[in-house]
């Protein structure tokens, strides 16, 4: 049986399910203009937090796009290097300038994958690792995990700081609201009247507050999934180029590199 990255997939997949996914909340959020229903959120929140949570999705949403895009980029060029190297399967490997190439065929695709390879062939180069020894040395793998899936942080930081500042919004609210009721001093129909007002605002600024922190950290939530699904297929992929299609070639008798 095939493993998972030798089964056709489709190019920029990744992306494609980010725009799928990114279209449905564009529409959405169509929807919720044309019904007023955003604008009644921004009127109704006395605290301004759902104005901050706005600002914090945007950025979100932004930086999630841009790690798209990497990712899927450099998923397509573990592809490519791939397709280069069982095409050329007793080419010799180069490293001209920290790049990888393949003899006459120049050097590989720039990229994560590429540059992985390359250090890989740099450090046994280096160490003179035994040949039968396939594993790459030292802490090169976790290294490069944390360049695939450390600059996802910055987005789980900020789907955590939105949920927290929507039970922030929570919280002022319900001080508004009792603190109309603690400033009272009678409870004529004119005083009841204008406290159950301001009883209203602090309750919507409560909810919605509450509202655009659930919805926008679950929308961020959503697309940091995908991203970190797409970060671990590219380590994957580049890990198994490294170990089957680098890696044994070298160790091969009469094998140069």
């Amino acid at each position: 049986m095939n493993a998972f990255w030798q089964v056709p997939r489709i190019e920029h997949g990744l992306l494609l399910a980010w725009t799928t996914f990114a279209g449905l909340i564009v529409f959405a959020l169509f929807v919720s203009f044309d019904q007023g229903l955003v604008q009644l959120m921004f009127a109704s929140d006395r605290s301004r937090i759902s104005v901050l949570i706005g600002i914090l999705f945007v950025i979100g949403v932004g930086h999630a796009l841009w790690r798209v895009l990497y990712v899927s980029r450099e998923l397509v060029a573990v592809d490519a290097i791939r397709g280069r190297l069982q095409a050329e399967p007793t080419a010799v490997l180069t490293l001209t300038g920290g790049r990888l190439g393949t003899g006459s065929a120049g050097a590989l695709p720039d990229g994560f994958a590429c540059a992985y390879l390359s250090d890989v062939l740099r450090g046994r180069n280096a160490i003179h690792v035994d040949a039968e020894d396939h594993g790459a040395s030292g802490n090169l793998p976790e290294i490069y995990a944390g360049l695939a899936k450390g600059p996802q942080d910055i987005g789980w930081f900020l789907t955590d700081a939105i949920l927290k500042l929507g039970l922030l919004g929570t919280i002022v609210g319900f001080i508004l609201m009792l603190g109309s009721v603690a400033d009272t001093a009678s409870l004529d129909a004119n005083t009841m009247q204008k406290v159950l007002r301001q009883m209203s605002v602090g309750m919507g600024t409560a909810l919605y507050t509450t509202l655009a922190g659930l919805v926008c950290s679950l929308i961020l939530g959503v697309q940091y999934q995908l991203i970190e699904r797409g970060a671990d297929a590219l380590l994957e992929q580049t890990m198994h180029l490294a170990e089957v299609d680098v890696l044994p070639r070298l160790a091969a008798p009469g094998a140069r590199a």
